[in-house]
């Protein structure tokens, strides 16, 4: 499906501009890619054993009443 022509009249016309200066902007001054950095799992997988021991700590050392 065609994407419909845009709205007449100032308002489209000033959409047009805006999104064409955006464009020529960006051209001009294109923003850099961040390097994605990976998650580290040493970090998770200490953090998964504290959790899973405090729980079992709990579990087993609570007293029940």
């Amino acid at each position: 499906m065609a994407h419909p022509d845009p709205a007449p009249g100032p308002a489209g016309n000033d959409l047009e501009r805006l999104m064409l200066a955006a464009r020529e902007a960006q051209a001009a001054n294109p923003v850099e890619d961040v390097p994605e950095r990976t998650p580290n799992l040493f970090l998770w997988t200490a953090i998964a054993i504290a959790l899973v021991l405090t729980s079992l700590a709990i579990h087993f050392f609570w007293p029940a009443s």
